[in-house]
């Protein structure tokens, strides 16, 4: 009976690995992320996104008169750079002697998507959690009570307070009726999502569900439920402290696709392998190239920090 050779090893390690790989990537998968954020694709390194709402009211011409027109302000650009996120696996000659499938399976295969998927699930949760303390575009923290207008003296309050709670919920939808244009002007707007920690799923079904108002000794009738019809979205990386249960809330106008946490896309997920002849291992990476970044601040999203 012939017996086998290193080079059938490495042989059935370039197959094996593309094989596995490339199944595992289209083994379906529950993306938290695609709820939360825009998905766009982008060629450039760096896309740029103008804050939503930037033309002024429009007027009545009296005759002869000339129009007036307005161009693309640029004052609150947002710029989102796509950078290359990898993690690279490797695997002894020996250890793919003797189980190779089981060893290509677990680090080149499920394991590396894994990970990889992870780290995109925090990068876009973090949109959200560090929202609070991270300056946007307009030069504000991108969750704040003073978003400045280009022309008005006005200022958008996307910034509630307090955990999630029917009054708070109530304050914090309340909000999206006095958001303005950049001219000042009331824009349409309203929440259609309630963003959680999971484990305050069961917090929101009883302030969105219960036929009386929810965390009271009241036989009031819970008109939130009729008056803001909400679909809660649960995202376990959204932040949450275990020993005092605070954990920031958000909700969302998903409507608005010019405006709220993008996922800007460079270029999807590839596979690099390679052996190294020094000493005979087999190294994998996983690459992925994208950006994230919240545009229009002010707009979509009015979060609190839970406290």
């Amino acid at each position: 009976m012939a017996g086998g050779r290193v080079s059938d090893i490495v042989s059935m390690t370039e197959a094996g690995v593309d094989l596995v790989f490339n199944r595992a990537a289209k083994m379906p998968r529950r993306k938290y992320y695609s709820q939360i954020v825009w998905e766009m694709q982008q060629k450039k390194r760096t896309g740029n996104y103008h804050t939503m709402g930037d033309l002024g009211p429009a007027e009545e011409k009296t005759e002869a008169d000339i129009i007036t027109f307005d161009r693309v302000q640029e004052n609150y650009e947002t710029n989102i750079t796509s950078t290359t996120k990898s993690k690279g696996v490797e695997a002894s000659l020996e250890q793919l002697e003797y189980d190779l499938e089981r060893v290509v399976e677990s680090r080149f295969g499920a394991g590396l998507m894994r990970v990889m998927q992870t780290y995109k699930e925090k990068v876009c949760a973090n949109l959200y959690n560090d929202a609070f303390t991270t300056t946007g575009a307009d030069g504000v923290y991108q969750i704040d009570d003073d978003h400045p207008l280009q022309n008005s003296a006005l200022e958008n309050d996307n910034l509630a307070t307090g955990a999630l709670t029917p009054d708070n919920l109530i304050a914090a939808k309340n909000k999206f009726n006095m958001i303005y244009d950049q001219a000042g002007d009331f824009f349409d707007t309203e929440p259609t999502h309630l963003l959680i920690n999971k484990n305050k799923l069961f917090t929101a079904l009883m302030i969105l569900e219960s036929q009386l108002m929810a965390m009271e000794l009241s036989n009031n009738k819970n008109v939130v439920e009729d008056a803001m019809p909400l679909k809660i979205v649960v995202n376990p990386y959204i932040d949450y402290t275990v020993a005092t249960g605070v954990s920031p809330w958000f909700l969302l106008d998903r409507t608005l696709t010019d405006a709220g946490a993008v996922l800007q896309k460079k270029r999807g997920m590839w596979l690099k392998t390679w052996w190294e002849n020094n000493n005979q291992v087999f190294r994998g990476a996983a690459l992925e190239m994208y950006g994230a970044g919240i545009i229009s601040p002010g707009y979509g999203i009015v979060g609190s920090s839970g406290v």
